[in-house]
């Protein structure tokens, strides 16, 4: 085994209840909070050894915010859609412009 996955695998199991990807918002807010509390410590020292763990945090925090970003908008879309076709289903009568109570001034009938 590669001596870097043998430490990692070593020390993983006390890593992985800080550093591991948020699945929930139980998870999401939890790696916000330890992000806050690594730029607190850090400030703006670029030398500082966590440097590097809370940019990976940050990433992780990143992908999860875009994951629900797409999800609510894809639930929002397929809401959208059902309604549409529940508003103008196959049964929906032929509209005519017989039936309209006014006229459109704007509307040349195209």
């Amino acid at each position: 085994m590669v001596p870097e996955i043998q430490t990692a695998q070593d020390i993983w199991p006390e890593l992985a209840s800080i550093v591991f990807v948020p699945r929930t918002e139980t998870d999401y807010q939890r790696l916000s909070t330890l992000w806050d509390e690594l730029k607190t410590l850090i400030g703006k020292s670029e030398n500082h050894p966590l440097v590097s763990l809370m940019e990976v945090v940050e990433a992780l925090i990143e992908k999860y915010e875009l994951e629900q970003a797409s999800a609510e908008r894809e639930a929002w879309c397929d809401l959208s859609m059902k309604m549409l076709a529940r508003a103008y289903g196959e049964d929906e009568p032929e509209y005519t412009t017989d039936m309209l109570k006014w006229v459109n001034p704007d509307y040349e009938g195209k």
